[in-house]
């Protein structure tokens, strides 16, 4: 009760009066080690079948992320949290091709004006509870811009939560804009089932390796296509025997200087 505001749309996330934060609350234990992988598996909630696939099959290292539209999504995210996974909320952002492609009603707009993407973002975030942060629901364009997306950073760690930029827009500022509005964030490696078969799954799974011995750390993003777990279940069974840990996203958050 203490993280959660009571507003007409419902629960909106808040730091507490002690000063702890969704981020810290909600932030899924993270094993110690050198070289730090975080995997975020997107769009769960909507289909169950898929849903109970991804939970069934995936390590709880996985950082798994939900859909706004879910039906019954409270329900998920609680099995989710009780699996010892760490939960995201998607909030759906405009891509270049809108309205071709379409994240749905409540899509944060560049250009739109600030009261309506807020209004949006607020509806977002009052669909459930227990996320230590949020990414993007699709997004390029609204990525790309950073006057849309600087109140959007700003009003996201005013209520105490992280943003995963998933790797989807080429053009994101989001790292440079989290910097100047001081919002904790994470910028996805890759998204490494952009090509959904095994080989090229691996691959990109390799190149996390890579970039996490290099770095300290590093992130990938995937859709829970069956391909997609498959290969991240397979890859994460000897992960620690190769002297890398999986851990949730909230381990290797940038925290604003």
């Amino acid at each position: 009760p203490a993280l959660v505001l009571n507003t007409n749309q419902g629960p909106l996330p808040r730091i507490a009066d002690n000063g702890r934060t969704p981020m810290q609350a909600y932030a899924a234990p993270a094993a110690s080690g050198k070289f730090r992988i975080a995997i975020v598996v997107r769009g769960l909630g909507i289909s169950a079948a898929a849903t109970q696939a991804a939970l069934d099959s995936l390590p709880p290292g996985v950082t798994l992320a939900f859909a706004p539209y879910a039906h019954d999504v409270s329900h998920w995210v609680a099995e989710a949290r009780a699996r010892g996974h760490e939960v995201l909320l998607e909030i759906p952002m405009e891509p270049y091709d809108f309205p071709d492609s379409d994240p749905g009603p409540h899509t944060l707009r560049a250009g739109q004006g600030e009261t309506a993407n807020m209004d949006r973002l607020t509806w977002a975030l009052t669909r459930f509870t227990g996320y230590a942060g949020v990414t993007n629901l699709m997004g390029q364009r609204f990525l790309s811009d950073s006057d849309a997306l600087s109140p959007t950073l700003t009003y996201l760690s005013r209520h105490g939560l992280y943003f995963f930029d998933n790797g989807s827009a080429a053009q994101s500022v989001a790292p440079l804009v989290a910097g100047q509005v001081g919002a904790p964030l994470v910028q996805s490696n890759a998204a490494i089932d952009t090509i959904q078969t095994a080989l090229e799954i691996d691959h990109r799974l390799s190149d996390l390796e890579r970039a996490a011995r290099a770095n300290g750390s590093a992130s990938g993003s995937a859709f829970l296509y069956p391909v997609s777990l498959s290969r991240i279940a397979a890859w994460a069974k000897d992960l620690k025997s190769r002297g890398f840990v999986l851990v949730p996203v909230s381990a290797i958050v940038e925290q604003p200087k």
